[in-house]
């Protein structure tokens, strides 16, 4: 086994082990808040038998003197004993819970310190592997190079009815989206207004509870418009120098998603370079499509991105370690994905994309955009 083989071993292995990790993590974190909900019932419980205990014997006190003694076997006094012995048992299972709590929290702190010394252990791997010991044979299969074939000319109109569909498809999911989460419940509100208007003045308590849905529809009803939102515009300044732009989406996909190892270069010629808005909208679209696929479909955990800018083209390179994808993965995707997407924005704008993938070697996009 070489050198190459040897880290790629390391890596392989690491990755597996923070899988199991990450399980272990999300496993004892659903733990501590199952625990967390029945202690805060249970206390409240408890509360309520001791408030109710005390109550029967400040009514016991009060009816006891040496001329009336009450009996043993009185109601109250019955019932002050079955609520000792509620309460004992609460007790009990309060002790047991807390002992629980920690138990999860401990482990939550040992596994996050697990995670932590992978995450070094995978970075420090990934650093290792630019080594120029590990490079030669890696350069030559990541070089952004696309060889000139005798290809046929393009079908031009195939082209433009695909691009024509996907107008049509965004603008009619649009369309549902506003109708169906915006339009009617904002309708169904308005018919409640009423009802509201005649609550406020014959039960108060009612209205209040009506005012409480309101609140979380409208928060729901924001939700829906800002998705939309982000849908329609770009997250970003196109002024800025597509440098900058480029650093603050790594580091955005970084805190969104801090299960991936992501390692990032980006490299522009000119720091102060910005690119004209299509292009600029383009680049940044084809990169969130790839980075999607990978997050939803690729059961990776390690990410390289690698993006090249001169005054002339954009070439970008996103690999993982995942499931990789089939060879006819464009014939087999729905007409309306993200990878179809992608290769119309590229048709439109003479860009090429090339698509690789194994279960052994995961799934590798390459592109290139005139810019």
């Amino acid at each position: 086994m070489d050198k190459r083989e040897q880290l790629s071993a390391i890596m392989k292995s690491t990755g597996e082990i923070r899988k199991h990790f990450n399980r272990v993590h999300a496993d004892a974190m659903s733990r501590l808040q199952e625990v967390k909900t029945e202690l805060f019932e249970l206390n409240i419980r408890l509360d309520e038998c001791l408030r109710t205990k005390n109550l029967y014997a400040m009514n016991r006190n009060h009816k006891k003197n040496v001329f009336s003694p009450i009996p043993a076997d009185d109601p109250a006094t019955r019932k002050e004993t079955e609520l000792e012995e509620k309460i004992n048992t609460l007790t009990a299972r309060k002790e047991a819970l807390e002992q629980m709590q920690a138990d999860a929290e401990n482990l939550i702190r040992e596994t996050e310190g697990h995670l932590r010394n992978l995450h070094i252990a995978q970075l420090s791997a990934a650093q290792l592997s630019r080594d120029p010991a590990f490079r030669d044979e890696e350069e030559a299969e990541e070089a952004f190079e696309f060889v000139e074939t005798d290809e046929p000319a393009p079908d031009i109109s195939r082209h433009g009815e695909q691009i024509l569909l996907l107008d049509a498809f965004d603008k009619t999911y649009l369309s549902t989206v506003l109708e169906k989460r915006v339009r009617l419940p904002l309708s169904s509100q308005t018919h409640r207004l009423e009802t509201l208007k005649k609550l406020l003045a014959t039960d108060p308590q009612q209205a209040r509870l009506m005012i409480d849905e309101f609140e979380a529809q409208n928060t729901q009803l924001l939700s829906t418009i800002q998705a939309q939102l982000t849908r329609l515009e770009p997250g970003y300044d196109e002024k800025q120098p597509i440098g900058t732009i480029l650093d603050a989406w790594i580091m955005q996909f970084r805190e969104r998603h801090p299960e991936f190892v992501l390692e990032s270069s980006v490299q522009v010629r000119d720091e102060m370079l910005v690119l004209p808005y299509i292009r600029t909208l383009t680049l940044i679209r084809i990169i969130e499509y790839a980075f999607d696929n990978i997050v939803r479909h690729s059961e990776a955990n390690q990410i390289r991105f690698r993006v090249q800018v001169n005054s002339s083209v954009a070439d970008v390179f996103i690999s993982d370690n995942g499931v990789g994808i089939s060879d006819n993965v464009l014939q087999t995707a729905p007409w309306y994905s993200s990878l179809h997407r992608a290769e119309e924005m590229l048709f439109l704008l003479d860009g090429r994309m090339h698509l690789t993938g194994s279960r052994d070697h995961g799934t590798t996009v390459r592109f290139t955009l005139p810019v």
